[in-house]
């Protein structure tokens, strides 16, 4: 049986007495190597020895046994729904192909719910990015191995590794070859006694006991949590399965609890997030705050632990929940480290390839596990500009289910019904094809019109993404809605949209410019895609009106969006501070000050202050840039603010003014003269968060809580772990300005 040898061993029963006096029937002493009779009369004296077989530990064997059930109730389950989605999948292809001989069909094997013809709500279909060819190659040229061992720990080889040419014999050539089947199956058996990665020096190693900082409530407790954890966040980012989780919650309350790295990094993860949630729907229990902060540290103190040992999906998910708690906190830093990590993680375990049993739910629960690291990938990439950790020519992992059955990743918003999980993926896929075809070092030697057309490539791909979502909740710039816990979610959707969008217009006028300076002329079809960019950048803005309903931490999640929205629209502004919108848009980049003031003040010392001083220093330039083209405006509210005393203070932010540098001293002293379209002033506000949402349950804060003893807890107790600035937007050429370089901080 496989496995046992791990949970038994042969030992060596010793004789009590030697042959010769077992013999004779008389008393031995059992000495050795003669006993005493055998010594006195010189006879020979020998032990029979026996090996005798341990037996086995009764906690580790019945564990082995319940892993192993599992499994095979997994398999079983899975084989079951693949059989009869093969067969539906059949039976459609031939009725097609009895009605349309000459029409191709695909195999509906997807894990999907049948549609329902009355449904009205039903998701719009938009077609998947076209990826590359190759991208997807087919099952018998796939030179890959993935190794499955005993304890659901695994590991993926691709074609470049030279274990790969045991996978497929057919393309070596060697499938008539005899004696081909013994090594072909020889990774496969050998990854039973390999335990990939369960060698660790033993002083590396940690125990339970120093994983806790935080106890875990009791059961009850624990159980509520996680219901609400799987209703609110886990709804719209589906990381883990209910049902499958909740198993794993009553095992951690057994006889039997599972005590491996993956499991604890989970659990405490979302217990921290629904702790979290808590503190926002009631402000006033603020040990919910201290409760999420020490679930969290439960969690890092298992992570070396994940890294050393785990190679399963549990540790993947443990990895990207904490990326993802992390990703509303002041330091960007263990978003970043831990979402490479998932990342390299999920490759290295084989969730970057479609698995071919696509129409089972742990199938489609390895996709959508890969993709909440896909998306983490992608926004990190197109918001700080660094290269990706996945490549968009080595993966082949379909999107997740457009019609899940269990319903996940499926929002209702104001009676709508989208697959915002699915949009998600979507526009990651999409941010990355604007990465790659205008931000890779590859495209500055690409001609102009090359990089105009790619330009115009990744406008339709975003178009046509906006198109597939309902009406009622597309980004556009008057975007309205009825509250609801979820609108969070698709707020921070619009401002990706926007902002990825409105991230054109620099590519825009760096390539105007080049045919300008080439042609001595301008492109007509840049025109449009500028004027459309800045109208995205101006919804993003719009939007900041909603950002005080959500809590401090879900304006630490999209506080890069404004930063960035506010630059194509200053920038307009410093070209062509004569235009039409200029008086609205500076009254919006003010606003955006004013935002990263507010925040900044609420937790010092962080890369917001950083980014505060150099949108400050751009909204000033444009300000002046404004006022000394057209002087008759100069009572206007938006640009009566003192040019030296409007800068915000950030002395007790630890700030060098020095290293701030100062646009206006780069801008010319006469801009033109016209009259500008009168605008109005909307002043930001830091209102208090609103209490619980209608359409989600949170417990009322307990009235025994003694919140004198704890008011510094009141506000969310994040801190600054290290200096960091890795979120700055960056400027480009403006004509006719030079703008000098800012001393950007390395991150």
């Amino acid at each position: 049986m496989k496995g046992t040898q791990s949970s038994t061993a042969n030992v060596i029963r010793r004789a009590k007495a030697c042959n010769t006096c077992r013999r004779k029937k008389v008393k031995c002493d059992g000495r050795r190597p003669i006993c005493s009779p055998c010594h006195a009369f010189n006879l020979s004296c020998g032990y029979q020895d026996v090996m005798d077989s341990r037996k086995r530990d009764s906690r580790t064997y019945v564990e082995e046994l319940e892993k192993r059930i599992e499994r095979m109730q997994e398999q079983l389950e899975s084989m079951t729904r693949s059989g009869i989605g093969i067969q539906r999948g059949v039976e459609n292809t031939r009725r097609s192909r009895s009605s349309s001989p000459g029409q191709s069909v695909e195999s509906t094997t997807d894990y999907r719910e049948p549609e329902d013809p009355a449904d009205g709500d039903n998701i719009p279909r938009m077609p998947q990015v076209p990826p590359d060819k190759g991208l997807h190659p087919s099952a018998e040229n796939d030179q890959s191995i993935v190794i499955d061992s005993q304890d659901g720990k695994m590991r993926y080889f691709g074609a470049s590794s030279a274990f790969s040419a045991l996978t497929n014999a057919k393309v070596n050539g060697l499938e008539t070859q005899p004696h081909t089947g013994n090594w072909r199956h020889a990774a496969q058996r050998s990854a039973h006694p390999w335990q990939l990665s369960n060698w660790i020096p033993h002083v590396l190693q940690d125990g339970l006991e120093r994983r806790i900082f935080e106890p875990l409530p009791c059961k009850d407790t624990t159980v509520q949590l996680a219901r609400e954890y799987f209703a609110t966040f886990n709804q719209a980012i589906p990381l883990f399965e209910e049902a499958s989780f909740m198993r794993s919650v009553d095992r951690q309350y057994s006889w039997n609890p599972d005590d491996s790295a993956s499991w604890w990094i989970s659990l405490n993860v979302a217990l921290a997030i629904s702790y979290r949630e808590r503190a926002h729907a009631s402000p006033g229990a603020s040990d919910n705050w201290k409760r999420s902060l020490g679930h969290v540290k439960n969690a890092l103190n298992a992570v070396v632990d994940v890294f050393l040992r785990n190679t399963d999906i549990a540790a993947v998910q443990g990895l990207l929940g904490l990326a993802l708690y992390f990703q509303g906190t002041p330091n960007p830093q263990a978003l970043f480290m831990f979402a490479a990590a998932a990342m390299r993680l999920a490759q290295s375990i084989g969730l970057h390839r479609e698995n071919a049993s696509g129409a089972s739910p742990e199938a489609e629960q390895r996709r959508r596990v890969y993709w909440i690291a896909f998306i983490l990938d992608s926004d990190i990439s197109i918001r700080v500009g660094r290269p990706p950790v996945q490549d968009i020519e080595d993966y082949d992992t379909h999107l997740p289910t457009e019609n899940p059955p269990d319903g996940r990743g499926v929002l209702t918003i104001d009676g709508t019904r989208i697959n915002y999980f699915r949009l998600l993926a979507q526009l990651a896929q999409i941010q990355r094809l604007v990465i790659r075809q205008l931000y890779t070092v590859t495209v500055r030697q690409k001609s102009s019109d090359d990089v105009i057309e790619r330009i115009k490539s990744c406008e339709d791909a975003l178009l046509s993404w906006k198109k597939s979502i309902h009406s009622k909740l597309q980004p556009q710039r008057t975007f309205s809605c009825k509250p609801s816990y979820f609108l969070q979610h698709v707020l921070r959707l619009h401002f990706a949209y926007n902002c990825c969008y409105s991230n054109l217009y620099q590519v825009c006028v760096f390539q105007a410019n080049a045919i300008e300076r080439s042609r001595q002329g301008t492109d007509e079809n840049i025109a449009p895609i500028v004027s459309r960019s800045l109208d995205a950048a101006r919804s993003a803005l719009a939007l900041l009106s909603h950002v005080h309903s959500f809590g401090s931490t879900y304006k630490w999640n999209i506080i890069y969006f404004p930063a960035a929205a506010c630059v194509p629209l200053a920038l307009r502004i410093l070209a062509h501070p004569t235009h039409s919108d200029a008086g609205d848009d500076l009254s919006m980049v003010q606003n955006v000050v004013r935002f990263l003031t507010s925040t900044s003040s609420e937790e010092p010392n962080t890369y917001v202050d950083f980014i505060l001083g150099m949108c400050s220093d751009l909204e000033r330039s444009a300000r002046r840039a404004f006022m000394t083209a057209q002087p008759a405006r100069h009572h206007h509210p938006a640009t009566m603010q003192n040019n030296e005393n409007d800068r915000p203070s950030r002395s007790g932010h630890g700030i060098n003014q020095n290293t701030v540098p100062n646009f206006s001293d780069a801008l010319p002293t006469s801009l033109g003269s016209t009259s500008a379209a009168n605008m109005g002033s909307t002043h930001f506000t830091n209102m208090v968060p609103q209490g619980p949402y209608s359409d989600i349950g949170f417990p009322e804060s307990s009235n025994e809580v003694d919140l004198s003893a704890n008011w510094q807890w009141s506000l969310p107790p994040f801190w600054n772990w290290q200096d960091l600035a890795s979120v700055a937007p960056l400027f480009s050429v403006v004509p006719g300005v030079d703008v000098p370089e800012a001393n950007m901080p390395d991150t």
